[in-house]
């Protein structure tokens, strides 16, 4: 009988495994790989769709910090006024009153297929918010499906199952979806899928010759890039870091660029394609905002993630902990990977596939520290880490697989220990699953359903009031929400933020912190000023029978009184009810100071 190959590449010799007689009654219980992939990815679908879409299947309203509202508000808009927007409305582009330097002020601050698609879920699902966070929960966890194909098409269905699970309860994507940075996140977990398509291109190139290269990979790259520039710039950069790294490895090895006579004009073909997708939009980026962020010392370049004390107030501690990503025997599946990963590519031949991870793992340490060189701050070099989770689960499910390989070359042990060591491997996966599930799915399951519960989300009353009161104002109305001062170690401004914001993206009109005295440049219309004080929350805290929450809520809206006793002492609200009071800010105190309605419309 002849040699065949199984799923990771090694030869079996059919003669030699197990008994004379045996083989027939093997090859009849084995299942289609395509079978397997189907299972695996439905499975993967299954739970994934059950966790992620915790947050929202008993409450309704909407969740998430200001990013969140601030990419709804953006979609909403297009939705409700059913055409493209290339500026941003009054309510959204105030809201940071970001100044590109090329398309001036209420530029769009990202490409707008992120927020189309927004509108094109409330269109198809007919409803304002449910659609919407369908949409966020698919997206978010699209980059186990990444991971599954990348792994599933180079190393084999039980890896790429492996590592697809982990990913479903990977700490940092869950955050980065609850959160609301929709367009990083779904930029970022392209990034597999982008790698395997420049892999499959080059692969073909130098292995089968130039004529023999699979020209459709190319274009696909090319594609995928332009997708992930379309929805955050920095995927498409991360991207293009690792791609570049293989790219120049992969030439080494060969001693041969990747370009010739015979690929020129393909390439140049993908260039201008991806150049007319990408060019009109590249302004947005282009004329960003360029404020230096701060350099850190070159301490840094010896840690492997950004540490906490760094990013502070920006991320809770646990998003930049490795322990707190990968449980223990987790992380000891992680350093065997990455050990077996290393001594492979310099045993294993051909190796492109190793040399490709290598790869990966050199471009993810130096986008860790793009703040050393003053490239990224350390806000946005924490928020890169969500790349991680995508390398690190594969390089811990692949160990799985490489391990009793490893060991098995080592003591030559032959083809009749096959069985035996793929044993060995499906214990080691059945002990790694069980180490992810134990470890993952009730913490999983808490977090999420237990996302933004109870006052920490927008209310009823809150999300009933914007889409009435606020919504009756005139558009260019700016609504001021007075800033609380913090009591004990409750901060009010960061609790009240997200509510507020989502009052905003609600109401379609702008509500925001800033003083209308001290940001007179915000205001489009000064006699359309208004200030609003609202008690409901701090009545539901004051009314509780816990005393210190009792305490904190009496503190609050004392504090909130106050401010409306010194700035409308005697006046009459415009509105008033359920614990909220609305008051127009005086016409004569902004007259003097603000700049005209025509200036802002204008701007």
């Amino acid at each position: 009988m002849g040699e065949s190959k199984d799923e990771e590449g090694v030869s079996v010799n059919a003669a030699s495994v197990g008994p004379a007689g045996s083989g027939a009654g093997l090859s009849s219980l084995r299942v289609s790989p395509k079978v397997l992939t189907v299972a695996a990815v439905a499975a993967l679908f299954i739970v994934s769709l059950y966790l992620w879409t915790l947050p929202f299947r008993e409450n309704r309203l909407p969740f998430g910090e200001g990013d969140s509202a601030w990419h709804f508000a953006i979609g909403d808009e297009i939705s409700s006024s059913d055409k493209a927007t290339f500026r941003l409305p009054y309510y959204v582009g105030v809201w940071y009153y970001g100044f590109n330097r090329i398309l001036g002020p209420f530029a769009l601050e990202y490409p707008p297929p992120n927020h189309v698609n927004y509108a094109l879920m409330q269109f198809f699902g007919g409803e304002r918010f449910i659609p919407v966070f369908i949409y966020r929960a698919v997206a978010s966890f699209l980059g186990v499906f990444s991971v599954f194909f990348l792994l599933s098409r180079l190393f084999g269905v039980l890896p790429a199952f492996i590592a697809g699970l982990g990913l479903v309860f990977s700490f940092r994507e869950q955050m980065i979806f609850l959160w609301g940075q929709q367009p990083t996140l779904v930029s970022l977990i392209i990034m597999p899928v982008v790698l395997y398509s420049w892999y499959s291109y080059l692969v073909s190139y130098y292995a089968a010759g130039e004529r023999g290269e699979r020209r459709v990979y190319l274009y696909l790259a090319f594609a995928l890039l332009a997708s992930q520039f379309m929805l955050h710039i920095q995927g498409f950069l991360a991207s293009l870091l690792v791609l570049g790294i293989f790219t120049a490895v992969m030439a080494a090895k060969f001693r041969k660029l990747p370009v010739s006579r015979s690929n020129l004009v393909p390439f140049a073909a993908a260039l201008v394609a991806f150049s007319a997708v990408v060019a009109p939009f590249a302004p947005i980026y282009l004329g960003a905002p360029s404020d230096v962020p701060p350099v850190s010392s070159v301490e840094r370049l010896m840690q492997w993630n950004i540490p906490h004390n760094l990013v502070s107030g920006s991320f809770p501690e646990p998003f930049v902990l490795f322990s707190h990503e990968y449980a223990f025997p987790v992380r000891l599946f992680l350093f065997a990977g990455i050990l077996l990963l290393i001594a492979r590519a310099f045993l294993i031949r051909p190796n492109y596939r190793e040399l490709m991870l290598v790869s990966w793992l050199a471009g993810l340490y130096i986008i860790f520290h793009l703040d050393v060189f003053g490239i990224l701050d350390q806000g946005r070099v924490a928020r890169m880490q969500v790349i991680e989770p995508a390398l690190f689960f594969s390089l811990a499910a692949l160990s799985v697989v490489w391990l009793p390989q490893t060991v098995s070359s080592i003591l030559k042990l032959g083809a009749r220990f096959v069985p035996a060591a793929n044993a060995a491997k499906y214990i080691l996966a059945a002990v790694l699953v069980l180490a992810l599930l134990g470890g993952g799915w009730s913490s999983t399951q808490a977090r999420l359903k237990g996302a933004y519960g109870g006052l920490e989300r927008i209310t009823p009353l809150q999300a009933e009031f914007a889409a009435g009161v606020l919504h009756s104002l005139p558009e260019k109305a700016f609504i001021y929400d007075p800033v609380l001062p913090n009591v004990g170690s409750f901060s009010y401004t960061t609790w009240r933020y997200p509510k507020m914001r989502w009052m905003l993206a609600i109401s379609q009109r702008y509500v925001g912190r800033d003083f209308p005295d001290e940001f007179p440049h915000k205001i489009a219309d000064p006699s359309e000023v208004y200030v609003l004080f609202d008690y409901s929350d701090l009545a539901l805290l004051a009314s509780s029978s816990d005393q210190g929450t009792k305490q904190l809520g009496l503190a609050l809206a004392n504090e909130l009184q106050a401010v409306e006793l010194r700035l409308f002492n005697n006046s009459i609200p415009l509105y008033d009810g359920n614990n909220m009071r609305l008051y127009k800010y005086p016409y004569e105190r902004l007259t003097n100071s603000s700049i005209s309605s025509s200036e802002a419309a204008s701007a």
